[in-house]
């Protein structure tokens, strides 16, 4: 069971530390998942074989779990190959060295905190602002809207106020009229 082989083709040679890290992991993976398949849990499925035919079970069992990792292993090669994973990681592992070496060259230092949460509240802090403006300018619509509607207020409480007295020197009139009659 410690058929341990490479994901790489023999065509295909690979520098890209991230590529070997990926082989690397999928292995692991691979052989945990193997590693789970125990002869002794095909016993206990199969008691009966196991005590008639031991030796074939145990054959069975080594060439069940050959089959889920060559399998497993040209699943992953078919992946990789489909998605271009070596070229890509490669080309990855030459960004990050160019970088590298553009971040010692240069004076600037990259932004210290340029974490989710900070680019978010920058954002935000954007989206508030814009929000605040608008609202400002909502507020002077209204206020002109209550200026003018207290200019009409003011108007009309003029023509009430000269309608009233006008309405008392008439009454006034009619008293006065009244009383001498």
């Amino acid at each position: 069971m410690e058929n341990s082989e490479p994901i790489v083709s023999d065509t295909q040679t690979v520098d890209s530390v991230r590529y070997h890290k990926l082989l690397s992991v999928l292995d692991r993976s691979l052989s945990a998942v193997v590693d789970t398949f125990k002869l002794d849990d095909l016993r206990i499925v199969f008691p009966d074989l196991a005590r008639e035919i031991p030796g074939k079970l145990a054959d069975s069992h080594e060439q069940i779990s050959s089959y889920i990792r060559n399998s497993a292993n040209s699943d992953f090669q078919a992946i990789l190959m489909q998605y271009e994973m070596s070229d890509k990681l490669a080309s990855l592992d030459t960004l990050v060295k160019e970088a590298a070496e553009r971040m010692l060259a240069s004076e600037e230092r990259p932004i210290p905190s340029l974490s989710p949460e900070s680019i978010n509240r920058n954002r935000s802090a954007a989206i508030k602002r814009a929000e605040l403006t608008r609202l400002k300018a909502q507020l002077e619509l209204v206020k002109d809207e209550n200026a003018q509607h207290l200019a009409e207020l003011s108007k009309q409480r003029a023509t009430l106020r000269a309608e009233h007295e006008r309405l008392e020197k008439t009454i006034s009139l009619v008293d006065s009229i009244s009383d001498s009659a």
